[in-house]
C-alpha cells in the first residue's frame, strides 16, 4: 500500500503533536499534494514552491536530508527552519515581513551522498501558498552510468564537430559583417536585458554579482532557425581561493544545454571578473526562467544562478 500523508497527520505536526515522518513510495498522490519526482539527471530542473507569510509549508522527503543540510536565503526572514530528526520532513514557517512576489532559494543536501546530492527549490511569496510539498528522490541504477558515459562520449564527438566547423568558419570576416555571413544573427540584430534584479544566487555561495545581461539572436537557414543565446556577467570572488569558471550549463524547460566559457583565465580572490556565456540552440527557445551553472575544471566549486531571463 503507498503510504500517505493524512490533513490530519499535517494538522497534529502544525500544533507540535509527536509525529515521525515516513517515507513514501511512488505511486500517485491521491490527495493532490505536490510532488516532485528527481533523478540526476533532473535535479537542476527549476522547481518552484508557493509560500505565504505566517503560513507553515512542509516538505517531505523518500529520503533523509542531512543535519545541517537546509539552507534558506534571507533565513531570518523565517520564524521557524527545521528538520526532523530523521531528515524526512522539513519545516519551513515564514515571517510577516516577507513582500509578495519575493522570491529566495531553498537549498537541501542529502544525507546518503548519492547523486543528486542536493536539490534546490525556488519559494515564491504568493497568496495562495502550499501547506505540504513532497519529494521523491529517485537514486540511479548502475545500468544508467552506462548511459551516462555513452552520452559522454557523444558530447565530445559534438564538440569536435563544432571545432571543425569553427576552424572552417576562421576565414570569415569579424564583427558584425561575420554573423551576418554565418548567418549567426538576422535582420532583428541582437537583443538585450538587464537581468541583475531578476537572479538569484544559492544561498552559501562564495561569490557575488554586480551586473548581469542576457543577449538573443536569431540567425539560420529559413527553414533551419536557431538561436544564439549569451550571458554576461561581472562576478565578485568572495573566496579564499582562484576560480576559474571553464564549463557552464543552462537548464530550463525545453531543455539542457553547454556552453561556452569566456575568458579562461582564474578570478582572484577578492577581484571581479567579466565573463560571458554562449550557446546555439535549434529553433526559438523560451525566454525563461533558466538555471545557470559555471563550474571549474575540479568541479569541487560550482556558481549556481536562478532566474536567469532572455528578451
Amino acid at each position: 500500500m503507498p503510504a500517505c500523508f493524512p490533513n490530519a497527520a499535517l494538522l497534529l505536526l502544525l500544533f507540535g503533536a509527536p509525529a515521525v515522518a515516513q517515507p513514501f513510495t511512488t505511486s500517485g498522490d491521491l490527495s493532490g499534494t505536490p510532488r516532485f519526482t528527481v533523478t540526476a539527471d533532473t535535479a537542476d530542473e527549476a522547481r518552484e514552491v508557493p509560500i505565504s507569510p505566517n503560513r507553515a509549508v512542509i516538505f517531505l522527503f523518500n529520503t533523509p536530508v542531512q543535519a545541517g543540510g537546509a539552507i534558506v536565503e534571507e533565513r531570518e526572514r523565517f520564524r521557524q527552519v527545521s528538520l526532523s530528526e530523521d531528515g524526512l520532513m522539513l519545516t519551513l514557517l515564514p515571517s510577516g515581513e516577507l513582500k509578495p512576489s519575493r522570491r529566495l532559494t531553498l537549498t537541501v543536501r542529502f544525507a546518503d551522498g548519492a547523486p543528486p546530492t542536493s536539490l534546490d527549490f525556488t519559494l515564491v511569496v504568493s497568496p495562495r501558498a502550499e501547506v505540504q510539498v513532497e519529494v521523491y528522490r529517485q537514486l540511479r541504477p548502475c545500468d544508467s552510468y552506462r548511459q551516462q558515459s555513452e552520452e559522454a562520449e557523444a558530447r565530445v564527438l559534438q564538440c569536435q564537430t563544432q571545432l571543425a566547423r569553427e576552424r572552417a568558419e576562421r576565414d570569415a570576416p569579424g564583427g558584425l559583417i561575420g554573423l551576418l555571413v554565418l548567418n549567426h544573427m538576422d535582420e532583428d540584430g541582437i537583443r538585450s536585458r538587464h537581468i541583475t534584479e531578476d537572479i538569484s544566487l544559492r544561498p552559501g555561495e562564495a561569490f557575488t554579482v554586480d551586473r548581469a545581461v542576457s543577449y538573443r539572436a536569431m540567425g539560420g537557414e529559413k527553414d533551419a532557425k536557431v538561436t544564439r543565446l549569451a550571458v554576461e556577467l561581472k562576478l565578485w570572488n568572495r573566496g579564499t581561493e582562484p576560480w576559474t569558471p571553464t564549463h557552464a550549463q543552462l537548464v530550463g524547460q525545453g531543455g539542457r544545454w553547454d556552453l561556452e566559457v569566456w575568458p579562461p583565465r582564474p578570478i582572484a580572490p577578492g577581484e571581479s571578473l567579466r565573463v560571458l556565456v554562449e550557446v546555439e540552440v535549434p529553433g526559438e527557445p523560451a525566454s525563461g526562467p533558466y538555471l545557470l551553472k559555471l563550474w571549474d575544471e575540479s568541479t569541487a566549486r560550482t556558481l549556481t544562478l536562478s532566474g536567469v531571463m532572455f528578451p
